[in-house]
């Protein structure tokens, strides 16, 4: 082969790389690996590259009134104090993304969603708070601990320090309040270019979902319902988490016990200084949609079953309850079709249901 044949080939193959990349993504993945035109798509989208489910939205606030992040917080009263994962930080995006907003504008009460202080876990990042005398000095009456359900057996089972302190001027000193750059609770998703190799695995994902529910290889599966669930096209298809699947063998009677156990010895700490906790473990959305699933060759989540049966001395939110009766209602989109994360409309009937009964 002489050189000038070998450099139209060489160039060829560049070109047809270069051409491929940039129609991929122009094509499909542009709309699920970056804000195209400041629309939010969501996570579970993006982990297995499905461009056919897509629920977009942009983030917005309507409510009169909203939390307190640390960036904003200047050591007003409060009368709640947030802690959780990422569906306290308003990761699912779009309309009112923060349940707390919701709760705040409801009962008029000044709320600070927190991180977890350094490299402490929630509960004792909790339990640092309260020691310390920062709840106390804030004013706190509730503590509304927040975790998505595949994730309480790993979080409330091992490794809970009661007595675990620190002082408040290492606290301020840390968080920093009112004065952090960028909110912690802020959506990123990474900066992408044309050329990537998420072009590629669009390609290879795609071919394979016609073969297994979750490409093989994918954490992202997709299912169908026996009734529409969203207002988005296909409107009966659903995609969950893989988590939602390999938690289930945690959900046992043993360890949920364990857990509510340690739940009810944080309630009388908290009480010893006038607060209350609520605790508001977020149904899975597999667990959620599960029941609607035809011929569903999956396992039961048993979760919430067991653990509504358990002597709680807290005040517990029952997500899955509360949120299946609005589904049996038809309504739509209580999770978004795309993502890990519940809509506005969850938040918003779940806000009406904090501290209804007390």
């Amino acid at each position: 082969m002489n050189n000038k044949k070998f450099i139209v080939i060489f160039l060829a193959i560049i070109a047809s790389f270069v051409a491929f990349n940039f129609i991929t993504w122009n094509v499909a993945t542009k709309h699920i690996l970056e804000r195209h035109n400041n629309y939010i798509t969501g996570d579970l989208a993006r982990v297995g590259y499905i461009t056919n489910i897509l629920h977009k939205r942009k983030n917005d606030t309507n409510l009169s009134k909203q939390h307190f992040e640390i960036n904003n917080y200047n050591f007003e009263k409060l009368d709640m104090l947030t802690l959780g994962d990422s569906f306290s930080n308003g990761a699912g995006g779009g309309l009112n993304r923060y349940y707390q907003d919701y709760i705040a504008t409801n009962l008029d009460f000044n709320i600070l969603n927190i991180n977890n202080y350094k490299k402490n876990s929630n509960i004792n990042t909790i339990l640092i708070l309260l020691n310390s005398g920062f709840l106390k000095n804030a004013g706190v009456k509730y503590v509304l601990y927040e975790s998505t359900q595949r994730k309480v057996v790993d979080r409330l089972t091992m490794n809970i320090k009661f007595d675990i302190n620190t002082s408040l001027e290492n606290i301020n000193q840390y968080y920093n309040f009112g004065k952090t750059k960028k909110s912690q609770s802020s959506l990123k998703i990474p900066k992408n270019y044309f050329i990537n190799n998420g072009n590629f695995k669009y390609i290879i994902y795609n071919i394979l979902y016609n073969f297994s529910d979750h490409a093989f290889i994918s954490k992202t599966y997709i299912a169908a319902t026996n009734q529409n669930m969203f207002s988005v096209k296909p409107y009966n298809k659903f995609i969950f988490y893989k988590g939602d699947l390999t938690s289930i063998h945690k959900n046992i009677p043993k360890n949920l016990k364990i857990v509510n156990d340690n739940l009810n010895k944080l309630d009388y700490k908290l009480k010893q200084q006038g607060i209350k906790l609520i605790f508001m473990p977020v149904v899975g959305k597999y667990d959620f949609y599960s029941a609607y699933i035809p011929n569903n060759k999956y396992p039961k989540d048993p979760f919430f079953d067991i653990f509504r049966k358990l002597k709680k001395k807290y005040i517990f939110i029952d997500t899955k309850s509360i949120l299946s009766k609005e589904l049996k209602k038809n309504k739509k989109d209580i999770f978004y079709a795309d993502d890990t994360h519940w809509s506005y409309k969850a938040s918003k009937i779940i806000a009406k249901n904090i501290l209804k009964k007390q």
